[in-house]
């Protein structure tokens, strides 16, 4: 700043109308957290309020991401700006209206960047790197355009001034946001392996898919308790089949059977998990159920969490929409008279619920109990059973929900994914979950601890969503689809008694150096990989802790 003229900017003197410009920083914060507070009085969950903001910021981020040269241009842009911005700021005095704007801005910026802060501790555990970059980058180009290079004092004044502490503070600040990101931004940091080009993990196949809807009815005592957040949502029971070849000297097909986390009945988050699934040659059922439910007495029930359990009212009530779905899909597929588009398309092709994948995600995992339970009483699962539970919450307490799994066949095989930042739901449950298969050899009842790892970026980062679309990256395809194909692939081979393709997918998800390898950074060093506990609550510290 020249030291000649006078910086108009670091007068906090009012106009004529009493208002300081500065006040545009209030307006900023508030309009920044404004969607979050218009959904908190709508009725909203906290979460379900944030929720926008948080895909938001993902989509930002993957698209910094994908393209260098527009965030090389965004960085370039921002210090063009403020450059042009200081110019007009030491030549306006400090009762212009328009200096208003940029402060707004300024309080936009502090917004965002507390709102992707408290995300991060809750929620992205450092998944995000570019995005802070660019807010840091901006707030340090916003706070010199309008006050200057960072200085304790003030040009010719002794004495040190508060809003000039401030403005040091906030400039330090914003370097820090900045500091991270810059070996990812100058191209020396280590990219993480690309996805499998081929075998598991790699592009879905070999079948392609259709798929179809089917709303439900709720059961009554279902639908009188719902609550109007999921107005919109019809519940229904979607059914994905693969185009098989006329040719195919195979006349059925196996079942699986797909929840989604609560509050996320949104099909297109999953659809990488279906595709997965369904293109190995598997029928893929995934059932919506009710989140938002409110029965008598759920304001003041304080729920109990005990082993991987919790006593929440809802879960007789989702218990009842499950199996309500259940019926409805056992109704259109596999009953004497499927539903007309399901039988045009499969033709002389049954589905078989004997070689049965049952899993979810989340509070879907919990509730795979609820559908394993209703599987097993229906005669399914006989021949083949997969479960797969990932990122499971805690499953019902009440003992009229317990599964009875004394009828599981030989041919069972449980893998439970926990993600280590998992700020959700944690990785708890799903230790208490693995100890309900401990009839099962070991080899058959694993634990999978899917690491973080923040060495080169994009970070690799272990949320309670990697397993869905909106949060796939290259972890996703190692720790996650990579087992999804071998999964699929063990429970095919099983349906059509193709003893090579399920002794080799049997052995792939038993060898330790194949599961739990993650591939290598771009400079060689390999990628923390899965964790293997094959008895987490009893022989693990971390997990004894859960107790």
């Amino acid at each position: 700043m020249d030291a000649a003229t006078p910086d108009w900017s670091e007068s906090a003197s009012l106009d004529e109308t009493g208002l300081s410009p500065k006040w545009g920083v209030l307006f900023g914060v508030l309009v920044a957290y404004s969607e979050m507070i218009v959904r908190l009085l709508s009725g909203k969950t906290l979460v379900d309020s944030v929720w926008p903001h948080a895909v938001r910021s993902l989509e930002w981020t993957l698209g910094l991401r994908a393209s260098p040269t527009l965030t090389l241009s965004l960085f370039l842009v921002a210090g063009m700006a403020a450059y042009g911005l200081r110019t007009l700021v030491k030549s306006t005095p400090p009762k212009t209206a328009w200096l208003a704007l940029p402060y707004a801005a300024l309080g936009l910026l502090f917004g965002l960047i507390s709102l992707h802060l408290l995300l991060d501790v809750f929620y992205l555990r450092g998944a995000f790197l570019m995005l802070p970059t660019l807010m840091g980058w901006a707030l340090a180009c916003l706070l010199i355009a309008l006050g200057g290079p960072p200085a304790l004092r003030s040009p010719g004044d002794m004495n040190v001034s508060t809003t000039r502490v401030f403005h040091v503070l906030g400039v330090f600040f914003a370097a820090w946001l900045v500091m991270p990101g810059i070996p990812a931004l100058a191209g020396f940091a280590p990219s993480p392996p690309a996805a499998p080009a081929v075998g598991y993990g790699s592009f879905p196949g070999p079948y392609t898919l259709e798929q179809y809807r089917f709303p439900y009815a709720l059961p009554e005592e279902v639908a009188e308790v719902r609550g109007a957040l999921e107005d919109d949502v019809d519940f229904s029971v979607y059914v994905t089949l693969p185009n098989l070849p006329e040719d195919l000297p195979f006349s059925k097909v196996p079942l699986a059977v797909l929840l989604h986390g609560f509050g996320y009945p949104d099909i297109d988050a999953y659809q990488g998990w279906i595709s997965h699934l369904g293109a190995k040659g598997i029928a893929v059922a995934f059932i919506q159920y009710p989140s938002d439910l409110r029965p008598s007495g759920y304001e003041d029930h304080e729920a109990a969490y005990e082993q991987g359990t919790s006593d929440y009212l809802q879960h007789t009530y989702r218990d009842l929409a499950i199996r309500a779905g259940l019926d409805h899909l056992d109704g259109i597929l596999l009953g004497t008279e499927r539903e007309a588009q399901l039988e045009e398309h499969l033709g002389e092709v049954r589905v078989d619920p004997s070689s049965l994948w049952v899993g979810g995600h989340s509070l879907g995992a919990a509730y795979t109990f609820i559908s394993l339970d209703s599987a097993l009483e229906r005669g399914w699962g006989t021949h083949a059973l997969v479960v797969a539970l990932e990122a499971p919450a805690s499953r019902p307490m009440q003992a009229t929900l317990q599964p009875n799994l004394s009828s599981i066949p030989e041919e069972t095989f449980v893998q439970i994914g926990v993600p280590q930042d998992d700020m959700s739901v944690g990785m708890c449950p799903g230790a208490f979950h693995q100890r309900m298969f401990n009839a099962l050899p070991t080899e058959r009842n694993q634990l999978i601890e899917i690491q973080s790892d923040h060495y080169g970026y994009p970070r690799l980062v272990a949320s309670h969503y990697l397993q869905t679309d909106p949060a796939r990256d290259t972890l996703s395809d190692w720790s996650f689809y990579r087992r999804i194909d071998a999964q699929a692939d063990y429970l095919v081979a099983h349906g059509r008694n193709d003893t090579f393709t399920a002794d080799w997918a049997y052995q792939y998800m038993t060898d330790e150096t194949m599961l739990t390898g993650m591939g290598e950074w771009s400079d060689g060093t390999p990628v923390l990989p899965l964790i293997w506990h094959r008895n987490a609550i009893e022989d693990v510290r971390a997990f004894q802790d859960c107790n």
